[in-house]
């Protein structure tokens, strides 16, 4: 039988979804859409809040009514997520106390399902713990580390407001090439987060974009490659890869913004960029906590194979 057209629907936030950026509410509405094609429908104002235009950053509230415009959406894959990605996970999770989960992200493994990926994170995640957890932020698919996760309602709520206060800070380690010189460096090149390259949504430094704010320091530095901490000032997307880019330090194994030639010689496998470490003011408490997560061994391996 043929597939119906989809229609324009409304979709009234839930307790669970208050405060959420309206581009995270979309993506998980539209599981299966590409990003690039949910924030082109941001973007054409197709989507509305309560009858108005939004910008991808506008946060949503319990009881808004969110028109979605007509799109077609993957079909969700039949069943659960394989045994073996849940075991992956579960042996990733890090610490748990009752309304939160703190993961190390393995590489390679997607937070959430969509865009020819069945299965990320979240679904294994709700395998073992049932459906109860949302992601607090998101990292990127070959981004290892921390990754928090909390129960859906006030805990995610408050969670997701502790960390955009200032007594967070996201620490992240990354290979890069070239030896850094000098020593801890800001680099506060603006970004424009919307800029597109052949059609897939990319992030470039450009004057006219939005303040960026990356504080690099240098952990270990050989001839030819170095490792880095970058603790972030403000947390635009993929602000630490074209960062070091920028500066002329291109991340290991970055397809997006790195250089292939130098990668070439080096076989890294997958992106070497880790979230190392996240202090936060523990949104039920007030306790400030902080985990970290144990860098791959294989950025250790590239360093002394390099020098």
């Amino acid at each position: 039988m043929p597939q119906k057209s989809p229609k324009v629907r409304y979709h009234e936030v839930t307790a669970a979804e208050d405060g959420q950026r309206i581009d995270n509410l979309l993506l998980g509405q539209l599981k299966g859409v590409p990003r690039s094609h949910v924030y082109r429908l941001l973007s054409s104002g197709q989507v509305r809040r309560n009858g108005g235009r939004v910008k991808p950053s506008t946060r949503v509230e319990r009881g808004d009514q969110v028109r979605i415009p007509p799109v077609r959406t993957a079909d969700r894959a039949a069943g659960p997520p394989p045994e073996r990605l849940v075991s992956r996970l579960r042996e990733a999770i890090l610490e748990t106390d009752g309304d939160f989960i703190i993961i190390d992200k393995p590489e390679g493994m997607a937070v959430h399902g969509g865009s020819g990926v069945p299965f990320g994170v979240i679904e294994c995640l709700r395998q073992i713990h049932g459906d109860e957890f949302d992601l607090v932020h998101r990292l990127d698919r070959d981004t290892s580390g921390v990754l928090v996760c909390a129960r859906r309602g006030e805990p995610l709520r408050r969670a997701r407001q502790a960390l955009g206060s200032e007594a967070t800070e996201k620490v992240y380690q990354a290979l890069v090439h070239g030896r850094w010189k000098g020593g801890p460096r800001t680099v506060s090149a603006a970004l424009d987060t919307s800029a597109r390259t052949g059609g897939e949504r990319t992030v470039k430094a450009d004057a006219e974009g939005k303040v960026a704010i990356t504080h690099f320091d240098a952990l270990d530095r050989r001839r030819r490659l170095s490792l880095l901490e970058a603790r972030l000032g403000t947390g635009r997307t993929h602000q630490i890869r074209v960062h070091t880019t920028h500066e002329g330090y291109p991340v290991v194994g970055d397809l997006k913004y790195g250089d292939p030639t130098l990668d070439e010689p080096l076989a890294p496998g997958r992106l070497c960029l880790h979230a190392w470490r996240l202090r936060l003011v523990h949104p039920r408490d007030g306790l400030l906590l902080e985990v970290s997560a144990m860098v791959p061994q294989r950025f250790q391996d590239l360093l002394d194979a390099a020098t």
